[in-house]
């Protein structure tokens, strides 16, 4: 096929798109999507013998595998499974040695299911899964499952008649009593577990009495805790428990702070010499009580809570003496003439001197 090519000038933007999806339906190797209701990824060769897999059609960059498979019985199971009268599909891969290809289905949220097992591709797992669970299948098995009685709960649980599964690998919990608390506890009848990536990690808090006080936190009949698996991006395993007189007074602000005891608690921790009494959110993450400025609950040295206030975009404050970019000082900003450069969606902001990009002063 030879194309004869007219001057670019002569051709508009919407031309040219045009032109473009011609030439490339043109050279396609494919005649078709088997089924584009199930799957975007399957197509019938050019000839219409073969099955090719294609991830979404995007053959000239995500290229394009043909599976020498029978084109007349191919049948799509799910966007990267397939199955023909000899052979189990994973995308371009025959898997009939991992699975039962008359009874591989797909019930719900990319779960598979044959007569023996619940599998999840282990493409479609985490990395930090695949890293710490070398594996050379294309299917995970969930061990212990019952196929028959398997259902998802949410992203990371699903249980069948015996067993709970977390990041689908099962936990020893009495099941009868076992429920998640929130994003960070789990319990049954004799232990609270703390929820760590991929694995359960036991605590001495009070199982009888602990129960869900936001997404984050719970509170057991003495103490107030929080479950940080990660601080600053290092992993810590960190149970901090506060203790609580008074859990009937126990108040949440703006969903991030906590207020109990003359305490403010804030990312698991207490703000350190506050004044509970007159403490109030000026515009998130920035918060004042009468004597001091926070941010992120980490006081602004020499803040003015009085005549404190939080520009348009909350990188910058100021109060009648100074500036602020991120609670630090911004030194040599003026005061009277900081604020929003002139265009009004720029993130740039001046003052009489300077024009600052956070807390740098932009040069060019």
């Amino acid at each position: 096929m030879v194309f004869k090519f007219a001057p670019m000038r002569y051709f508009s933007n919407c031309s040219i798109l045009i032109f473009l999806s011609v030439i490339i339906h043109a050279c396609s190797p494919f005649s078709g999507p088997v089924d584009e209701a199930v799957s975007d990824s399957y197509y019938f060769s050019k000839s219409g013998n073969d099955i090719c897999y294609s991830p979404m059609g995007n053959w000239f960059e995500l290229g394009n595998d043909q599976l020498n498979a029978d084109a007349e019985s191919f049948e799509v199971i799910a966007p990267d499974f397939g199955r023909d009268k000899d052979h189990l599909y994973f995308k371009s891969y025959i898997i009939d040695s991992e699975a039962d290809k008359n009874s591989f289905t797909v019930k719900e949220d990319y779960i598979f299911f044959d007569k023996n097992h619940v599998y999840v591709p282990f493409d479609y797992l985490p990395y930090e899964f695949r890293d710490e669970h070398q594996h050379t299948d294309h299917l995970w098995i969930v061990e212990e499952a019952n196929p028959e009685t398997f259902e998802k709960i949410d992203s990371d649980w699903s249980k069948d008649d015996v067993n709970y599964y977390y990041n689908y690998q099962p936990i020893d919990v009495d099941y009868h009593s076992f429920e998640v608390l929130n994003e960070n506890f789990a319990k049954d009848q004799n232990q609270v577990y703390l929820l760590k990536d991929f694995q359960l990690l036991t605590s001495t808090i009070d199982a009888p009495t602990a129960k869900k006080l936001t997404n984050r936190y719970i509170l057991d009949k003495n103490y107030l805790y929080d479950f940080q698996e990660y601080q600053n991006g290092k992993v810590v395993d960190s149970l901090i428990a506060i203790s609580i007189q008074n859990q009937g007074d126990l108040r949440i602000i703006e969903n991030e702070y906590l207020l109990f005891d003359k305490k403010i608690v804030y990312d698991g921790f207490e703000i350190e010499n506050v004044d509970a009494s007159t403490f109030q959110v000026v515009k998130l993450p920035y918060t004042k009580d009468q004597q001091q400025v926070y941010y992120y609950g980490k006081l602004i040295k020499g803040a003015d809570p009085v005549t404190f206030e939080v520009f348009e975009s909350p990188i910058y404050t100021r109060d009648k003496d100074r500036v602020f970019a991120y609670g630090e000082v911004l030194q040599e900003a003026d005061v009277k003439t900081f604020g929003p450069s002139d265009d009004k969606n720029s993130l740039l902001y001046r003052d009489k001197n300077h024009i600052y990009r956070g807390n740098e002063i932009v040069t060019d």
